[in-house]
């Protein structure tokens, strides 16, 4: 009768340990060519705020740019000197009227693929988690308090745009937050000029890197 040959336990244990030792060398390679997914939306939100912000402030529909009929004094009395996201007058677009400390969260988010949520909190569709109750006011007709970054002189205000690029999913915190690790943050912050100018919060260095990147590349072509 045949005998069929088989693994002796020594045998399988020497498989097992070398199977082990070769997991153990290959898996940190293995992970640090994994894309990071929070870095890819960081990158994506960015470029997104970037794109609706630039659409915004070049329509004169909704933002018209009155800095030369300002500046010249030969409008008439009755219009307010307001330029760019300062502009809060009523405008209609596709149907819906915006208007005051809210016509820039409502026009922004008319140009998401909206989800759920409130009218300055809410999620799109990719599952980001956009807050822009920090623009609520942010440009007030005439206020002459400049913009906190470079010398925009005509910067009537500066609003801030709080994205979770994983919404409500852990860990839910910034780069600057307590006991939040740099590289798996998050949360950042866009911060926009009233005059359209936008860069990332500096507090938030690794989104900065991530960004900077990108437009690096971009304005190089």
């Amino acid at each position: 009768m045949r005998r069929l040959k088989g693994f002796t336990m020594t045998e399988l244990m020497v498989a097992l340990a070398i199977i082990g030792i070769l997991v153990a060398v290959v898996t940190p390679t293995i992970m640090k060519t994994r894309p990071n997914k929070n870095k890819m939306m960081v990158k994506k939100t960015f470029y997104t705020t970037e794109q609706i912000v630039a659409t915004l402030i070049n329509d004169q529909r909704l933002y018209p740019d009155l800095r030369d009929a300002c500046e010249d004094d030969w409008i008439d009395d009755s219009v307010e000197c307001a330029w760019g996201f300062d502009y809060d007058k009523q405008v209609k677009y596709e149907g819906e009227t915006y208007q005051g400390n809210t016509k820039f969260e409502g026009l922004f988010r008319s140009r998401l693929n909206v989800k759920s949520g409130d009218d300055d909190v809410f999620f799109t569709t990719d599952g980001v988690k956009w807050d822009l109750s920090g623009t609520e006011g942010a440009w007030t007709s005439n206020k002459s308090t400049p913009g906190s970054f470079d010398d925009q002189t005509n910067a009537a205000g500066i609003g801030e745009i709080l994205i979770d690029v994983n919404g409500d999913d852990e860990p839910n915190c910034r780069q600057t937050d307590t006991g939040c690790d740099a590289d798996n943050f998050d949360q950042y912050v866009i911060q926009v000029l009233a005059t359209g100018k936008m860069q990332v919060d500096p507090d938030d260095a690794k989104a900065v890197e991530w960004v900077t990147i990108n437009t690096s590349i971009r304005d190089a072509l």
